[in-house]
């Protein structure tokens, strides 16, 4: 079983994070500081409240006022990345908000070694102009964790992250951070500006839209910003969206052979989907292949979860056959619940096939 990822906060972090304050703070209690932290509650936090708390006890034990202590911690985030490195911009998130200028020095620097995406959100929140325009100009820098700053940052649905009701409703602001980013070298980077656009696609799917029919087809880097960046409307068959990464959405399929392994499925096993496509067109055409499982829920209802199998060029002479495996076993992010569930072919986003079978204990 993998490590949990609290551990990662352990009181190796804590001492030398302590013994590093210490050396450049007189007046910081090192051993009230690791005392308070490694005692009998530690073990009961978990991921994010041992980084909270790192952070006030660091506030706690020291004399020096916010802009002191700062200092002090913006030099030192540089022996620490990963996730115990977002520690520092949790101190600038917790105790910097009325500090915008040196705040923003801080995160700009400390992200470079970790990342500041979350503790950005409050002071976009409190001084939006001030903090976009800043971003802005991040989205320009020469370091690439800056430049991803600038696009996760103010991404409208960052997960685990402070809510941006603003950008959901508008995301003006953050076009053209964007549209700086728009053909990245950096991977990195261009992962985040997909994820923001697909972000905006689930609020404004009308603006993602304009802008990456705009984008697409002028740089291979932007055309997977693109395409990575429509997932969710690719997945639920918007026809622009498909049109604007090259699929014909007016092309005619068929499913002639669709085949469940049972009809049946106990709770815990598996099921396995044998389907064919064949392409109706007198030439070849390009189309995105899934399928859709109509889950049953504790109330009865169906919900709804779309699987990719490919994106290719089909044939107008053969039929192509795809083989899938789909488990019932439970997990952390899905419970299974026993009644009548559906599978559906997709092509396209068009359903063109559906069977229906039975979840049992």
């Amino acid at each position: 079983m993998p490590e949990p990822l609290k551990n990662e906060y352990n009181e190796s972090f804590v001492n030398k994070l302590g013994d590093l304050l210490a050396e450049r703070d007189e007046s910081f209690n090192l051993d009230g500081f690791v005392c308070s932290i490694i005692n009998d509650n530690w073990e009961d936090r978990e991921l994010k409240a041992r980084m909270r708390h790192i952070t006030n006890m660091v506030h706690a034990h020291s004399s020096l006022d916010y802009p002191s202590q700062l200092k002090i911690m913006t030099e030192i985030s540089i022996n620490f990345g990963g996730l115990v490195g977002m520690t520092f911009p949790d101190y600038v998130e917790v105790y910097g908000l009325d500090h915008l200028e040196e705040s923003l020095e801080a995160m700009y620097e400390m992200t470079k070694y970790s990342s500041s995406e979350f503790a950005i959100r409050p002071f976009i929140v409190k001084y939006e102009k001030e903090v976009m325009q800043s971003m802005l100009e991040w989205s320009q820098d020469e370091n690439e964790h800056v430049r991803r700053l600038a696009s996760e940052g103010c991404r409208s649905r960052l997960p685990w992250a402070m809510a941006l009701p603003a950008f959901k409703k508008d995301p003006s602001l953050i076009l053209p951070i964007l549209e700086n980013l728009k053909a990245d070298d950096s991977l990195y980077v261009r992962k985040s500006v997909a994820n923001n656009i697909n972000d905006i696609t689930k609020d404004n799917p009308k603006v993602a839209l304009v802008f990456c029919e705009k984008w697409y087809g002028k740089n291979s880097n932007t055309n997977w910003i693109v395409k990575h960046g429509l997932r969710t409307l690719l997945k639920n068959g918007n026809k622009r969206a498909l049109q604007i990464i090259g699929f014909n959405d007016k092309a005619k399929f068929r499913v002639p052979d669709f085949k469940l392994s049972d009809n049946k499925v106990k709770l815990g096993g598996d099921i396995k989907i044998e389907f064919q496509i064949l392409n109706l067109e007198s030439k070849s055409a390009f189309a995105k292949v899934g399928f859709v499982v109509s889950y049953q829920k504790a109330n009865g209802s169906l919900s709804d979860k779309i699987f990719h199998v490919t994106e290719k060029e089909f044939d107008s002479v053969n039929s192509t056959t795809f083989n899938k495996k789909l488990s019932f076993r439970d997990l952390t992010t899905r419970k299974h619940h026993p009644g009548f569930h559906k599978i559906g072919i997709l092509v396209n986003g068009k359903k063109l096939a559906e069977k229906d079978f039975e979840l049992y204990n």
